[in-house]
């Protein structure tokens, strides 16, 4: 099972290892990639920020509708102001690309533009969520539908075909590292293997199988939570997982009044909001006035003011507010969103809801306010991401993704010098089954039954492979037999006839 799940998993480790370190050092990668964009000269003073957003609209133009403004985190860094493209197609038929324009907040000069997903970063973006929803899609049952009809309308989910091969990959990555790590344990008859010790001198197939097993445990046991966090973001799994924790465990609910809106339709790429967010209502914002009387907006630098009055970590996001028409005709003013940067700290997850017309704050949204089950997925997505612990989680993650690719290549040094010439260098059956085995059996059949119950994309993928499994040995059965019917059906020497002999 090592050998076989291996192969097949082998190629996802090495494309999410890879990518997941350009994502991790996405920023020192666009200050250097694209310099011109990202880093500016500090100057004495800055130009208003809503003089430098009118600069990108008036590039942009109709090609896209305003999103998001992002003043800048840092003194030498640009502000960045971002649109949804107009020809993008509405979640969840896809995901779509953001159209990121770049201003000098000194001069308003005009620095450029580019696509999100475009890039060292963007690609990897793309590679590290196998292009998430975006491609074909099948439609599967809503467990959220199940438990929450009113709260979850659709009976069905849309998932894209390589998010749901993605989730699938995923869970035999799980039985893998388990995998592997039971071959590592030691056993009676295995005394003198040794369990941390790589014995470099002996060379050949065993060094490599010693490197192989010591990287492999201690990185085991890093993978694992980086997959089981991982699995959150999918597109059926994760969606999934969200009614069973808004069920389970419900966030507290702020008392204001709320337009139809979520935070999660500002930003369906999943990059920009904390997981735990996405479901958050967007409120309103209360006019005090007649809509034929409405005052005028307060300008992005009055938020932005604001924002930096109430302590918002700098590279937050100021998200314009909306207006929605109810059944009966009447108009809902949204507010403001100021929304600190994704990926940060667990500590620092929270939403400025602002009121439109006068900068009052309508609710102020934190990690408080989210259910147990929240705070854990949310705190995991944190340590997934190299936040959550600052440095420290970076350099774990960094080892994690080098030891993933130690992992592949030694797996296959292992294989190429244990296999015999000519021979493709498969495990084979070791014949007489040792003790235990029966209730290891058993053990490995209770592993597979709750991963399948847990991750039902991989539990349907089990039964299919016991199908196969099943189907070639009863092939194998039927040739032995076949081929015992025609041995015995051939006369031996001693009943050939005296002539014949």
């Amino acid at each position: 099972m090592h050998f076989w799940v291996g192969v097949f998993a082998a190629p996802v480790l090495v494309l999410l290892a890879l990518s997941g370190l350009v994502i991790l050092y996405s920023q020192p990668i666009d200050d250097l990639l694209d310099r011109d964009l990202f880093v500016v000269t500090e100057g004495a003073a800055t130009v208003p920020l809503d003089q430098q957003v009118d600069v990108a609209v008036a590039h942009v133009g109709s090609a896209g509708t305003l999103e998001a403004v992002t003043p800048p985190d840092r003194p030498d860094h640009s502000t960045r102001v971002d649109f949804t493209a107009a020809d993008a197609q509405a979640y969840p038929a896809a995901e779509t690309d953001v159209i990121q324009v770049f201003i000098d907040p000194y001069t308003g000069e005009y620095l450029g533009r580019r696509d999100q997903l475009s890039g060292l970063v963007g690609f990897a973006n793309q590679i590290h969520r196998m292009f998430g929803n975006d491609g074909p899609q099948i439609s599967l049952p809503s467990l959220g539908h199940i438990l929450d009809p009113e709260a979850y309308p659709d009976s069905t989910i849309p998932v894209g075909i390589f998010n749901l091969w993605y989730e699938l990959a995923a869970t035999w990555i799980l039985v893998l590292l388990m995998t592997g790590v039971y071959l590592w344990w030691p056993r009676a008859i295995e005394s003198a293997k040794p369990l941390f010790t790589i014995r470099w001198g002996r060379g050949g197939r065993i060094r490599w199988r010693d490197l192989h097993a010591a990287v492999g445990v201690v990185v085991s046991l890093v993978l694992i939570g980086y997959i089981v966090s991982g699995m959150t973001w999918t597109r059926y799994w994760g969606e999934n997982w969200r009614a069973v924790v808004a069920t389970v465990t419900p966030d507290t609910e702020i008392e204001a009044p709320s337009t139809p809106a979520t935070v999660g339709d500002l930003d369906r790429l999943g990059r920009r909001i904390a997981w735990a967010a996405d479901s958050d209502p967007v409120y309103a914002s209360a006019p005090h006035a007649t809509p034929r009387t409405l005052p005028v907006p307060v300008s992005y630098a009055d938020v932005d003011t604001i924002a930096k009055s109430e302590g918002m970590v700098p590279g937050y996001s100021i998200y314009p507010p909306s207006t929605t028409t109810t059944h009966h005709g009447d108009p809902t003013y949204g507010s403001y969103l100021v929304i600190n940067r994704w990926p940060q700290r667990l500590s620092e997850q929270r939403t400025l809801y602002l009121n439109q017309f006068t900068g009052e704050t309508i609710a102020n949204a934190t990690a408080d306010q989210a259910g147990a089950l929240s705070k854990l997925t949310s705190f995991g997505i944190d340590v997934h991401m190299g936040t959550q612990f600052g440095l420290l989680n970076r350099i774990l993650s960094t080892l994690a993704a080098l030891g993933v690719l130690v992992l592949v290549s030694t797996g296959i040094t292992m294989w190429w010098k244990g296999r015999r010439p000519g021979t493709a260098g498969r495990p084979t059956p070791t014949g007489a089954r040792p003790d235990g085995s029966k209730k290891t059996s058993y053990v490995v059949a209770g592993i597979a039954v709750v991963l399948g119950l847990l991750y039902p994309v991989f539990g349907v993928s089990v039964l299919i492979v016991l199908a196969v499994e099943g189907f070639l040995a009863r092939r194998d059965r039927a040739r032995r037999d076949r081929a015992r019917r025609d041995r015995a059906r051939q006369p031996t020497p001693e009943r050939q006839p005296a002539a014949a002999r």
